[in-house]
């Protein structure tokens, strides 16, 4: 994707401005990256499925998901609760897949594929636990 469209993108969605552009271009490589390859990026859509689910105070429960594309949430293909304590965690495998992508590799070719909520758990001091398998499809 040429520069040109990278900022179009950019103030359709935050309306960025001359000055920050600049600094955005300088400072934010990573970024950019990022939305040089977005066509590539929404090709993907990251599954959460929940595979355990004991106490959760949510009611998040077994084969329910979380469904995120292009680091969003999208709320109307999600089935599961929202719960920031499930969610947090999730994080990391975004940034992971994202990486994957933006450089051109498998987004499933990764060692880790389970991520669990932050409650400990009824064994460590809390009460409930989610356990989600985190997985990538094409859209």
């Amino acid at each position: 994707m040429q520069e040109s469209q990278v900022r179009d993108i950019l103030n359709q969605v935050v309306a960025i401005t001359d000055e920050d552009w600049e600094k955005f271009k300088l400072g934010s490589r990573g970024v950019y990256k990022f939305f040089t390859r977005i066509e590539e990026v929404l090709k993907y859509r990251i599954v959460a499925e929940v595979i355990e689910s004991r106490y959760c105070a949510a009611g998040l429960k077994k084969g329910q998901k979380f469904v995120i594309q292009g680091g969003a949430l999208v709320p109307e293909q999600s089935t599961a609760p929202f719960c920031m304590r499930a969610l947090g965690p999730l994080t990391g495998f975004v940034n992971t897949i994202l990486e994957k992508i933006v450089a051109g590799e498998d987004p499933n070719d990764r060692v880790f594929r389970t991520a669990e909520c932050l409650d400990p758990g009824l064994e460590a001091g809390g009460l409930g636990k989610v356990r989600f398998q985190v997985r990538v499809e094409s859209v």
